[in-house]
């Protein structure tokens, strides 16, 4: 048994309304799941799909305003860290400060080889015991 086939106009309506539950409501990739596939009656696989659709053309649509927003961010934050230094906050500048790192990745974690201390590592695989 196939799946029901919808035109391009059904299509178009679920996109929409999976669109304002993604970017919205800000429901989680596993409640999408549960409610979308439920709502439009369809399998879970397929809500995957129209959530891998949805994330993909949010993620194309943005591409290019990306460096635009994360410069206009930058300027924001250090504007903050200017007024909490003039003002002598400490918590509010150590907590911009913590959100620069972020944004430029500073805080992000080191790989650690606890095995071979970085060394290759050589994989033999015997057939037969003779």
């Amino acid at each position: 048994m196939r799946g029901r086939k919808t035109n391009t106009v059904t299509q178009e309506e679920q996109l929409k309304i999976a669109f304002e539950m993604i970017v919205y409501k800000r429901l989680s990739y596993v409640e999408f799941k549960e409610v979308y596939s439920k709502d439009m009656g369809i399998s879970q696989r397929q809500a995957e799909n129209v959530w891998s659709k949805v994330k993909e053309t949010l993620k194309e649509r943005y591409k290019d305003e990306r460096d635009e927003i994360l410069e206009s961010q930058l300027t924001r934050y250090y504007d903050l860290l200017e007024r909490a230094r003039e003002s002598g906050n400490r918590r509010i500048e150590r907590e911009v400060l913590s959100d620069l790192n972020k944004l430029y990745g500073i805080e992000s974690p080191q790989k650690v080889d606890l095995t071979s201390k970085g060394e290759p590592i050589a994989i033999n695989i015997v057939l037969n015991k003779d």
